[in-house]
């Protein structure tokens, strides 16, 4: 069974380049494409890994993951944006489900290898922010 990866990102073109790389690297996704589907999305079946942009329609990213906080269970999320401050990173610090930050534009290849990394590790290993960049 392949691990599954919940894509939300509201940019159509972004998305579907994210998806078929992914798709390449051994992943089965499911896209979504604001705020509200990727919450509801991930509150119904927690998927293996969440890649959420911040930047989305109906519900922000940042707003969407701080809603997955109150759940039993977290998936091990890795955030992209085009655009990051300090309160943004504030508030993705306080939450341990985050495990990567990447700032776009940012190499795929190792946006693929940090996808499948989350997924094989189930999320184990020290919890947190950890920033990458390309």
């Amino acid at each position: 069974m392949l691990p599954s990866v919940l894509l939300a990102d509201n940019d159509a073109a972004v998305s579907g380049l994210l998806a078929e790389v992914l798709r390449r690297s051994g992943v089965e996704v499911e896209q979504v494409f604001d705020g509200e589907a990727a919450r509801r999305r991930a509150s119904e079946r927690v998927p293996d890994v969440l890649v959420c942009d911040l930047d989305m329609p109906k519900m922000s990213g940042i707003d969407v993951l701080e809603a997955l906080r109150d759940q039993p269970r977290q998936p091990p999320t890795l955030v992209i944006s085009g655009y990051l401050d300090a309160a943004i990173e504030a508030r993705l610090a306080q939450l341990p489900f985050v495990h990567t930050v990447l700032r776009k534009p940012f190499d795929l290849m190792m946006f693929a290898g940090l996808v499948r990394e989350l997924a094989s590790a189930g999320g184990a290993g020290p919890a947190g922010e950890r920033e990458a960049s390309a």
